[in-house]
C-alpha cells in the first residue's frame, strides 16, 4: 500500500515538475499596442491560503519555512492533495521527533517509515487521508533540511 502511495505522489510530483510558464515582455515599452491593458500580477499564495483546509490538521515547526515555488495543491473531481515544502537548518532527528510526537495529537495514526542515507519518510493515516512526510538532507554546506508533507484522500472519498 505504501509503494502504491509513493509511487502515486512521485507521478503526480513528475507531471508537475514538467510543467512551466513562459512570460514575453517587450524590451520597448513603445512596441507594445496602445489598447493592451496591464492585468494585476496575482498575489502570490500565503501560508494560509496555500495550506487550505487540506493541511490544517498537520503540525508543522515552527523553525520552518515554506518553500511556496516548491509547494502544490490538486483539486480534481478524482483527487484531492499535494505537497507543501519547507526548508530550515534543523536536524533530522528532531524533525522525526517533532512529527511522531505531534502528528498522533491530531489524529494521525503512524504506518510505516523508511530511513536511507539522506532521505526519511514516516507515513500516517487518517480517515480516509494519507500523509507523507518526505524529510531530505540535500549535502550542501547551509545545512537546509528540505521537509515535504504530501497529502491526499484515499480513493473513494472525494467532496
Amino acid at each position: 500500500m505504501l509503494r502504491i502511495v509513493i509511487s502515486g505522489w512521485l507521478i503526480i510530483m513528475a507531471i508537475a515538475g514538467c510543467t512551466a510558464t513562459t512570460t514575453v515582455r517587450a524590451d520597448n515599452p513603445e512596441e507594445l499596442p496602445q489598447s493592451t491593458t496591464v492585468q494585476p500580477t496575482p498575489v502570490p499564495p500565503n501560508h494560509i491560503n496555500l495550506m487550505g483546509m487540506e493541511f490544517e490538521d498537520i503540525p508543522i515547526p515552527n523553525e520552518l519555512n515554506l518553500d511556496e515555488d516548491q509547494s502544490i495543491l490538486i483539486n480534481t473531481k478524482a483527487f484531492v492533495g499535494g505537497a507543501v515544502t519547507y526548508t530550515a537548518p534543523v536536524t533530522v532527528e528532531s524533525l522525526i521527533r517533532f512529527f511522531n510526537h505531534e502528528m498522533p495529537k491530531k489524529g494521525w495514526e503512524f504506518i510505516a517509515s523508511s530511513y536511507a542515507r539522506k532521505n526519511v519518510i514516516l507515513a500516517f493515516s487518517k480517515a480516509n487521508r494519507n500523509c507523507l512526510i518526505y524529510i531530505n538532507i540535500p549535502g550542501d554546506w547551509a545545512n537546509n533540511t528540505r521537509v515535504q508533507v504530501w497529502l491526499g484522500k484515499t480513493s473513494g472519498t472525494h467532496k
